[in-house]
């Protein structure tokens, strides 16, 4: 199964790719990379793909660095598996709650083992409702459990850089 990455940055009028190696590490040496490649506080999205297992998205804004992945047990078991580990488990959520985005074990609690075929999405699901794409987009997609591509897409589409992450691939 292949992987596909890309790197992006808004740039005034939209958005354009940065060229950067990721590699597999930790949030916080991932989002040293990422920072270094647009050499500011600028955000910075690396989208990651998983041919069709899982998609990740990660930002970075200054020192802050955030993680959605939308199947973490899957993505366990991928060479960016370091990078998602440090997930704490009591974001991660079952489909089937509320809206359809499923409901979050709190306070340090264990997560439940899921049941066969059952996707547990991971990490901040938030980290990009401020740029207009609302964490129920995030949850909806990892719940659904679609084509990873076709996912990064449409949240391509609502923030204006479903053309780049296309031209990209």
């Amino acid at each position: 199964m292949a992987y596909f990455t890309a790197v992006l940055t808004p740039d005034g009028d939209g958005w354009r790719s940065v060229d950067v190696d990721l590699e597999a590490g930790s949030p916080e040496e991932l989002g040293d990379v990422l920072r270094g490649a647009v050499g500011d506080d600028a955000a910075v999205l690396a989208v990651l793909e998983r041919e069709d297992e899982w998609f990740a998205l990660v930002r970075t804004d200054g020192d802050d660095t955030r993680v959605f992945v939308s199947d973490a047990v899957a993505a366990a078991d991928s060479s960016f598996a370091e990078l998602f580990a440090e997930l704490p488990p009591a974001t991660a959520v079952l489909p089937g709650g509320a809206e359809g985005t499923g409901e979050a074990t709190g306070g340090g609690a264990a997560v439940a083992a899921p049941a066969v075929g059952e996707v547990v999405w991971a990490g901040d699901p938030e980290l990009l409702s401020d740029l207009g794409c609302p964490p129920g987009v995030l949850t909806g997609l990892a719940a659904s459990g679609g084509d990873p591509a076709a996912a990064t897409v449409e949240v391509g589409e609502l923030l204006g850089f479903a053309d780049v992450l296309e031209s990209l691939r």
